[in-house]
């Protein structure tokens, strides 16, 4: 019975990514997801009493690997700037074989509207950014790389460049490989930043 219910909840919440990712968070209404996922509308609401109910949920399963994810780059050996590279080639593995969960990051601002989702949001990407940002400050404490920009900066240009890659797929602008792509700008930054330590010290 325990599996059955978790099996049902997580084909809504993936019903529901599904429709967000074709036609936008107003799109989502019970009907739709109940036929998506071929479930009767009365079983839909025995798991959420309204769609904002369900909205929780998808913000909590776009974040849900996260703790494990910081906690998995904690603890791996090496350099802050291999952390780094492990941390952003996490994402991106995960976002170029999900790509529907990656429009999500697409849709901050609306998820910033709805109450019910604002603070799991915020705090979410807050998390994001400043796990980032602290790899950044240990790179740049250890010289590694060069400290002429701030670890916060850092992080948001990272986080900027992701947002663009993921909107210009949606584009259809760029079809190749996501994980290649954010390999490549992850590895062209740190080595200018490394390139730039390293002529400042000659």
């Amino acid at each position: 019975m325990t599996e059955s219910f978790i099996s049902t909840r997580d084909r809504i919440i993936s019903t529901a990514i599904e429709i967000i990712n074709d036609s936008g968070i107003t799109a989502l209404n019970t009907k739709m997801i109940s036929q998506k996922a071929n479930l009767s509308e009365p079983l839909l609401y025995r798991f959420y009493g309204d769609i904002n109910e369900l909205l929780v949920d998808v913000v909590q399963y776009f974040f849900r690997f996260d703790k494990g994810i910081r906690k998995t780059i904690q603890s791996k050996e090496g350099s802050y700037t291999d952390k780094i590279r492990a941390y952003i080639e996490d994402y991106s593995i995960y976002y170029e074989n999900y790509a529907a969960l990656s429009t999500l990051m697409l849709q901050y601002e609306e998820f910033l509207h709805i109450p019910a989702t604002r603070e799991i949001m915020v705090e979410g990407a807050e998390n994001r950014r400043s796990f980032l940002a602290g790899l950044f400050e240990g790179a740049i404490s250890t010289g590694e790389i060069m400290d002429s920009l701030s670890p916060e900066e850092l992080s948001d240009m990272f986080y900027g460049y992701m947002h663009a890659a993921c909107l210009k797929r949606r584009f259809g602008v760029r079809r190749g490989n996501f994980r290649k792509d954010m390999s490549t700008f992850v590895t062209k930054m740190l080595d200018i930043l490394m390139i730039e330590q390293d002529g400042g010290k000659e």
